[in-house]
């Protein structure tokens, strides 16, 4: 819908975000459903589009959500999601390193080995 940046609410943002995410995972072009036919040429690259997207979620949670998070108890639940994510993308360089610079000090924090 939107073919250029454009200013939109987080909430707007993040529907907007998962709704198109939803429609590419069940895009069988995208994702063919049977295993001899191929991914298509451009499979990594919409990969890549999407975990840099999925990332500004985390990037604004962590931000302008985290306290309320701990407050809920629900600290330890995104934690997770986050660094399941972190080591998905960085293990099948999704994102480039830079990307990831905003949560680098809770990266680390949290994935110290």
């Amino acid at each position: 819908q939107y073919k250029k940046p454009t200013l939109l609410s987080a909430p707007k943002y993040i529907d907007m975000l998962m709704r198109w995410v939803e429609e590419l995972v069940n895009d069988e072009t995208l994702f063919p459903p049977e295993p001899e036919i191929p991914f298509p040429k451009k499979f990594v690259d919409q990969i890549k589009q999407i975990f840099r997207r999925l990332l500004r979620v985390f990037v604004h949670v962590y931000y302008h959500h985290f306290e309320r998070l701990a407050e809920i108890g629900a600290e330890a639940h995104v934690n997770t999601c986050y660094k399941h994510f972190y080591y998905f993308v960085t293990e099948f360089k999704l994102i480039k390193s830079a990307e990831l610079d905003p949560l680098k000090d809770l990266t680390s924090h949290l994935c110290a080995e």
